[in-house]
Formats: C-alpha cells, structure tokens, sequence
C-alpha cells in the first residue's frame, strides 16, 4: 500500500462514525477510532493495552466466539454478533459487532478489526411494534363479529377467532394463505349452507353467485341462512389497495324477530277482544261497529258512544282524509295498509302510533275494515338516539380515517428524510466525501427529534378517552385561573394580559378542561402580533341548554379556509418552527376533550380582529347522561 493510501485509510479510520477497534490476537486493544472514544466514554490511552473484555457489560455478555469463528485459518469473512456493552460511566447499551480477521503472509489471524453499531433504538422501536402489533391483535379478538381480510389474490391473510367459530367444522382446517373459494368450499363440505345443500343441483350455482358476490361487493348487505340454524349477515368491502375487508355477523335474533313481526301481522286479519293495542271495527260505510276500551279512552268518550258513529269525525282533521283515501283503496290483492300518526298529547308530549288498516272481504265483497294501532312512542324515541349515535359514529368513523392518514403521511416524512440523509452519507463515505457529513448528521437528528416530538404527541392525544369516567362539578373560574397559574411565565414573557369574565360551573373532568383551556390560551400568546401586546379575553354565554366558553385574542388571527382543518391532528399553518414551534395537535386535543365532554369546539370566522374560539360544552344538568 502507498503512503497516500495509508493516509486515505486512516482518514476514514478517523471520522468513521461508528466504533472501530483493532485488537490482536489475544483480542487486547490496539487501536481505537474517535467514534470508540465518543461511544465508550474513555480516553484511547485508558483503552489501548487492555482487554476487549472491559468494554462488554458483564463476563456473560462477552462471547469470545465471533473472534474465534473469524480466526479460522482462511477464513477472510468477517463474523458478527449482537451482545451488551458498557460505558465508562457505567451505561449499558446494546450493539451488534462485526469482526474481521486481520491475517499475516500465511493466512493466520493476527488480529481482529471490530466496527460496533449501536442497536439499542432499534430494539426499543421493535418492541413498540411487536406492542402495537399485540394490541391490534388483543382488539380483533376481542370483536366478536366475524372479521377477515383477504389480499388481491384473494387469500385471507388476517382473521379473528370470531371468523373462525362461524366457519363451524370447517374451522379447524382454516390456515393463512387459503383463498376465499378454498375456505367456502370447505364451509360447504361440512354441511354449513342449508341453501346449498351437499351434492345438490343447486350448489354449483349457489357457491358461484357467493363468490361473484365477494368478489364484486356492490355495499349491499347480504342475509342467509348457515349452519346449526343461524343466520349470517355478509359485509365485503374492497379497499383501494386490492383488499377485500369480510365482516360476517350472526344475526339470527334480528332474523327470527322479522319472522315473527311477519306472523303477527298476518294474526292481525283475527280481532282480539283483550290485546293491549287499540282496536276498531268500521263498516264500510265508515262507522265505528266496534271499539276496544284502549281506543276508547284515546279518542276520549266511551266505547258505547262511538258505535254508530262516523270515523271522520273523530280523527284529527290532518290525518282525516289520508285515512279515508287508505282504506278506500285497499282491495283483495292489497289488503294490507299501515301508516305512522304523530300526536301531541295534552300534557305537550309526543305520541306515536303504527296503525295496521285492513280490509276484510267475504267472497270478493268488502265485509269490514278493521284497524290495529299501536304505541310506539319508545321504539320512536330509541330510532331518533340510534340515529344520534349513528351520525356520530359516522363522524367518528370519519375522523378515524382523516387521522390515520394524517398520520400515516406525518410520521412517514421524517423517516424520508433519514433514510435520504443515510444514504447521502454513505454515498459521500464510500465517495471519500467528508465535507457535508456533519451536515448531513445534523439533519438526521433533526429528523430523530422531530420523529420524537410527533410520536410523543400522537401518544398524549390517544391518552385522552372519548369519554369521561369520573364526573365532577367544575368550577371554570378556577380552571382558567390554574391554568393561567400553569402558564405564568409564558404570559410573563409575551407581557400578555389576560381578561377573565365571570364564568359558570361545568360537569366534567378539571384535569382535561385545564388542558383545553392552556392549549387554547398557549396557543393565543404564541400567535401573537410583532410589537402589540397580546390581549386575551375569556368570558361565557349561554345558548339553549349549552354553555359557550369564549377565548379571543387580538394576534395573527387565522384564514377561515382552515377554520376547520386546524382541528386535524398535526395540522400546521405555519411551517417555520423556529417562529411558532410545535407539531400541530394541540387544537386536536382541544376538539378530543370539548367532544369527550359532549361538546365541541369551532372558530368563528366572522371574528377578524384576532382569532377566537368557541368552546361548546351542556349545561351541568345534560353533560355526560348523567
């Protein structure tokens, strides 16, 4: 080797930025890089002329077998192995170590060239995924519909023991990798389609509109009959990627309810004198023939007093002629006609009825019509919280898919640019490049802090529920005063003022309303205007049954174009953070706890003197149901 490329080895020696150490064959230090120096905390002379063994954790975490694998006599491939070191100041640390035998003329080792990279970050990023990955895995389990998802191919490539279970025998026999064809052909062999009865005609059909049916999902839910007399509701949806999600509900109860509603009305054609429901008979000159004392009392005479009389007189004058138009078209094909009636009882509350008209005919003549209402106030009332509770779940469901993407791309970006800093430094050390490699190293961390930073706070926004727990009566005066407590030097710094209104008490949890209202005043210091005093003003209106807790502050205000975007998790409309620091969740938080509180949480886009934010919560009486 030339002097120059002696002193183009040891360049690299020097600024490699990783470990390197030279021992002999005894492995006893002879050489050591800046990068050990750094890592290990002691100086190259405290290092040179000792054992290797004083840099490993303990006697157990030294292994002296990837030196002697890589003395084997011709042996010119380095050996690797992964143990636990220690610092000077008695940190341990785990690093993967290649070795590399050094062999003189003969092809004996010599000595050993070590590099070390430290791998702890890895292990620990590992285990936060194997965690994650447990976590998914305990939530599927734990649903207990049938769920599975099948790749491009069409094998199932993810499943629950819910899916499991309904595939019934065929169970046992369920694998990944199998296709969809391959898992109904076994649910058929074991008798598990009553439609498709084994060796039937009419399976080979059957099984052949099934997996059109999985294969082109058209979003419309799917009811059949299976096996031990069950029914199964079937839900595919195809994803953009390919994916084909299975949902498979049980829904036998559902089913053998709409059976039996079926048969009740068909028991409507016969009058029975005692049911709880309110019964007429009317003649087909529409004249009451007989009446139940249930009817009676809603139209409020007596039973006898009404026979004779005429219908119309006694139906609400809005729903008169609708019903008379009804059972003058019912006929011997049509029979049947029902209809809801909405009523305002004298005490203001609501009354609903499903009345069931019918048209009795003997011989083909019209014999009577006989009319079956009943109360369905409570099924109204529980269709009406069902309806609630699905838009929310809608809206839930939305911001579950807006938040996963936002993420997704968000913890993507500083990845990107690791990944890119990494191979412009290997590109450049392989090069001979040096110059922008501290550069590039200070990007990387950079990149790690920042990676941090949004990991920490998409940890801090999953740690608030969408529900509150505990209930409490909250005083807001002494939440905004802690708070204000919580922020002192920041609002020192800033020499804001802060103007508090008188303001009411609110049920909820204190902890997670303090939260909310430093982030929303954290937030007006922050975005405050160069040369003006930060103004922020704090005061309470009531509104139908609700409480709106107003923060308004005179700083850069923001573009209503975004009122709604800057409730997104990692949302930012300024990107210099050496000016407004931040990852952009702390209005995401403050929309979590204002909707865990049963409220919400708007901009007003008419304000534009700064920005100000409305905070929506009930009145303590209505928070949290309780």
């Amino acid at each position: 080797m030339t002097a120059a490329q002696t002193d183009f080895v040891q360049a690299i020696y020097e600024v490699f930025p990783s470990p390197v150490i030279f021992v002999d064959a005894d492995r006893v230090v002879l050489s050591v890089n800046a990068a050990t120096v750094e890592q290990f905390g002691y100086a190259a002379d405290d290092m040179i002329g000792g054992s290797m063994q004083m840099l490993y954790a303990s006697d157990q975490d030294f292994e002296a077998a990837v030196f002697e694998n890589a003395a084997k006599p011709g042996n010119t491939q380095f050996s690797e192995g992964i143990h636990r070191y220690r610092r000077r100041d008695g940190s341990v640390f785990t690093a993967r170590i290649r070795v590399t035998p050094v062999a003189d003329s003969d092809g004996m080792a010599v000595g050993f060239a070590g590099v070390v990279h430290d791998i702890s970050d890895y292990l620990e990023l590992d285990r936060e995924r194997r965690k994650a990955g447990e976590i998914l895995d305990t939530a599927l389990q734990a649903i207990p519909e049938g769920f599975a998802i099948f790749d491009a191919d069409e094998r199932i490539i993810v499943y629950n023991d819910a899916y499991k279970r309904i595939c019934g025998a065929a169970g046992p026999r369920l694998k990944i990798g199998m296709t969809a064809e391959e898992i109904m052909l076994a649910v058929y062999e074991v008798g598990y389609y009553p439609n498709a009865p084994v060796g039937s005609p009419q399976a080979k059909a059957w099984l052949e509109a099934r997996m059109r049916a999985f294969r082109n999902p058209g979003g419309d839910n799917q009811i059949f009959e299976y096996g031990d007399g069950r029914w199964l509701r079937i839900e595919d949806l195809k994803t953009q990627d390919g994916n084909t999600v299975a949902l498979r509900i049980d829904v036998t109860d559902l089913k053998r309810a709409e059976i039996a509603l079926d048969r009740q009305r068909l028991e409507y054609y016969t009058l029975v004198q005692n049911i709880p429901d309110f019964i007429c008979r009317i003649s087909g000159d529409l004249r009451y023939t007989f009446i139940n004392d249930r009817y009676a009392r809603l139209v409020g005479m007596p039973a006898e007093d009404l026979i004779g009389q005429l219908l119309r007189d006694y139906v609400p004058v809005t729903d008169r002629e609708s019903l008379v138009t009804t059972l003058k078209s019912l006929s011997v094909q049509t029979p049947l006609a029902t209809r809801e009636q909405h009523r305002k009882l004298s005490d203001g509350s609501d009354l609903w009825l499903f009345w069931s008209n019918i048209a009795v005919f003997d011989g083909g003549e019209l014999a009577e019509y006989v009319t079956v209402g009943r109360d369905i106030t409570e099924l109204k009332q529980q269709q009406q919280r069902i309806a609630q509770q699905t838009a929310e779940l809608q809206r839930k469901n939305e911001a579950l898919n807006q938040f996963t993407g936002t993420v997704s791309h968000d913890l993507k970006a500083p990845l990107r640019h690791m990944s890119m800093f990494s191979d412009m430094i290997v590109e450049d050390v392989a090069g001979g490049n040096h110059e922008e490699l501290p550069v590039y190293a200070g990007h990387l961390r950079q990149s790690a802090r920042r990676m941090d930073q949004l990991i920490d706070s998409l940890l801090d926004y999953a740690q608030i529920a969408d529900e509150i727990g505990s209930w409490q009566i909250v005083s807001m005066s002494d939440v905004i005063s802690d708070t204000i407590l919580n922020l002192d030097s920041f609002i020192q710094e800033a020499g804001a003022s802060i103007k508090v209104s008188a303001l009411p008490q609110l049920k909820g949890d204190p902890e997670l309303l303090k939260r909310l209202c430093q982030n929303l005043i954290g937030n007006a210091i922050k975005y405050r205007r160069e040369d003006v005093q930060p103004v922020i003003r704090i005061y309470a209106e009531m509104d139908e049954g609700a409480v709106r807790v107003i923060f308004e502050d005179n700083g850069i205000g923001v573009d209503p174009r975004f009122s709604r975007k800057i409730f997104d998790v990692f949302q930012r409309l300024h990107r210099d953070e050496s000016i407004y620091p931040g990852t952009g969740i702390g209005l995401a938080l403050a929309k979590r706890i204002a909707e865990s509180h049963g409220g919400s949480i708007s901009l007003d886009t008419a304000f534009t003197q700064g920005a100000r934010f409305v905070v929506t919560l009930p009145e303590p009486r209505q928070s949290g149901g309780k």
